[in-house]
């Protein structure tokens, strides 16, 4: 059996490629050079690329783009802004890959959220652990914020949506003002198939968030509509 490597495929019925699949002479292999987050970077995020005719594909384990025989010295470093003019596909999810997710909020009026978390591919579907923080710094306004995740398809349209989370605080010099909740959530097998990013999103208001974003998820729209929605309404949100 050939041996998987990590470098995605575009093939639309494939999660990964094999080592006889790749063909160095028909591939590049590109680099951001940083330019954009001057410097800075997630390990949880892919930085190298296979680019096919026109798209880039993450390559996720550096090991194996060595043990296929790959030159690392052949990755070309180009500007981020021209890495980002490609478009990015990922893969569906195989088992027991996951994909992380991370938004730190500033909401305006010295009220912030900050959640972060993963969703893990498991043998009956998908299953997301995640943590908000809440927290103000006003002395007396509190404030009740809400957060919810859209699970999206590599076309970029909504394969369905969490239930909006809510947390409350008071201000400093009234009560609790600062506090971090869990939660999770169990996705079906027809939804984990279908997901290729997901996207979060946090408002001060819970009701505003809660309908608005349903409402586009009922209707299909694009994510990067949905996601223009959130910000045009005040909050916050983030594609991973």
């Amino acid at each position: 059996m050939a041996k998987v490597f990590d470098v995605h495929s575009t093939s639309e019925d494939s999660v990964a490629t094999t080592r006889g699949d790749v063909n160095p002479g028909r591939e590049t292999f590109v680099q951001g050079d940083g330019s954009s987050s001057k410097g800075r970077f997630s390990p949880f995020e892919p930085r190298l690329f296979v680019v096919r005719q026109g798209k880039r594909y993450p390559v996720t384990d550096f090991r194996s783009f060595r043990e296929a025989g790959f030159d690392p010295f052949a990755i070309k470093v180009i500007s981020d802004a021209e890495l980002e003019k490609m478009p990015l596909v990922k893969p569906r999810l195989g088992a027991g890959e996951q994909i992380v997710l991370d938004l730190d909020s500033f909401l305006g009026a010295g009220h912030y959220m900050t959640t972060w978390g993963v969703l893990r591919k498991t043998e009956s579907g998908a299953h997301i652990d995640a943590t908000t923080r809440t927290r103000t710094i006003t002395m007396f306004g509190g404030f009740r914020g809400a957060v919810n995740i859209v699970y999206s398809d590599a076309e970029g349209f909504p394969v369905g949506m969490s239930e909006t989370q809510t947390f409350g605080v008071d201000g400093t010099w009234i009560g609790r003002s600062d506090r971090t909740d869990y939660w999770s959530q169990d996705l079906p097998q027809d939804w984990a198939v279908r997901i290729t990013k997901i996207t979060i999103n946090q408002f001060w208001n819970p009701w505003s968030l809660q309908d608005q974003v349903r409402k586009l998820v009922d209707l299909a729209k694009p994510i990067v509509e949905i996601a223009q929605a959130v910000i045009n309404m005040g909050g916050k949100t983030k594609t991973s």
